[in-house]
């Protein structure tokens, strides 16, 4: 009952229980509480910089990020202690190298038996995270995702010339056997304009705008299925409130149907055991990394599948850990009025990453 409970809990992440099974043994959990490293780019191409290093664990003093060189910090850093953490956060400019494809590591990491995670959010929005260790102690951030899609953007230009000439061409065949002896009796002139205004009315109704209300409803491009995704799922925070009409109010506003009230009663037992076991988890962030595949289903659904990370803490009485989870599911979600909702989620595949 309860591991069921639990699974339905991790994929709708209204709670963080699924951070509870990996940190039953207090003693283990203490030696590997990872450090976190978060970078995220603006539009400028300066990016903010957080560096979070756990006390107690024996580090040696030149642990901490490093960077290119062309990479500079541009503000004073700021230096939080906590009881369990030191929390630093600065600004950077990256000079004449670009975020994307910049190589960041960790100095020291090959000198302790603990790990780091990197986060990454480029400026366009896309998403990279990688774990460094002892023995990979720096990583690459690939190109964003909106430099893949200029390159696609521009084969799709090259595709749009050839059509050009192909219809130059076309028209010069129809010119050319209009010039033969008998074309005129034989209707090739007819024929050859028929076959060109064919090809160009055909042409012209493959390239409508999927939304067209001759084609049917609007099909979803990858960013605004994550949008739409990454607003249901932190469906958790509705249960930040206390009263329990509060609760089911928010989460109404993204769940659906009969979906509904099973989010709500799982979840309200779901905080019931976490109570009973001393521990308090909370949810620091819902990443939605990739769009696998859609598909179109009745009543205007569908079903998407989605990979997503979800960072959080586990807060015990003298003791917090740091937790990282990635997912795999099949979620559907439906419109209703002028907004979607989760109708189903089904989970594929999920792995603690740190």
């Amino acid at each position: 009952m309860r591991s069921s409970i639990l699974k339905h809990v991790v994929i709708l992440l209204t709670t963080v229980v699924w951070l509870c099974p990996a940190v039953c043994d207090t003693a283990l959990a203490d030696n590997i509480r990872p450090a976190y490293l978060d970078i995220e780019e603006s539009e400028s191409g300066a990016f903010r910089v957080i560096w979070k290093v756990p006390l107690n664990q024996n580090l040696p003093a030149r642990f901490r990020p490093s960077f290119p060189e062309s990479f500079k910090v541009s503000s004073p850093i700021q230096r939080v202690k906590t009881p369990n953490a030191v929390i630093e956060k600065w600004s950077m400019v990256s000079g004449a190298e670009e975020l994307a494809g910049a190589t960041i590591g960790i100095e020291g990491l090959e000198e302790t038996t603990t790990d780091a995670l990197v986060r990454v959010q480029l400026a366009d929005g896309s998403l990279y995270r990688a774990v460094l260790r002892p023995t990979e102690r720096s990583t690459t951030v690939p190109t964003s995702e909106l430099d893949v899609t200029q390159q696609k953007g521009s084969v799709g230009s090259m595709l749009r010339l050839a059509d050009r000439w192909r219809y130059g061409l076309l028209l010069l065949a129809a010119w050319l056997l209009s010039m033969a002896p008998g074309a005129r009796r034989r209707g090739i002139i007819l024929c050859s304009v028929a076959l060109v205004a064919g090809s160009l009315c055909g042409h012209a109704l493959g390239g409508l705008p999927v939304h067209d209300k001759l084609l049917g409803p609007k099909t979803l491009s990858d960013m605004e299925a994550k949008r739409i995704l990454r607003g249901l799922m932190n469906t958790y925070r509705a249960f930040m409130l206390e009263k329990d009409e509060e609760i089911y109010d928010v989460l109404a506003r993204s769940v659906s149907g009969e979906f509904l009230s099973e989010v709500y009663l799982q979840n309200k037992e779901a905080l019931r055991i976490d109570a009973t076991e001393g521990a308090v988890s909370i949810v620091d962030r819902l990443d939605i990394k990739s769009i696998e595949s859609m598909k179109r289903l009745k009543d205007g659904k569908v079903a998407v599948v989605a990979n997503w990370d979800v960072y959080g803490s586990v807060l015990h009485r003298d003791h917090i850990h740091f937790r990282c989870n990635t997912y795999k599911a099949e979620v559907t979600i439906v419109p209703t009025d002028n907004y979607w909702k989760l109708r189903s989620v089904q989970l594929l595949d999920e792995e603690r990453v740190i």
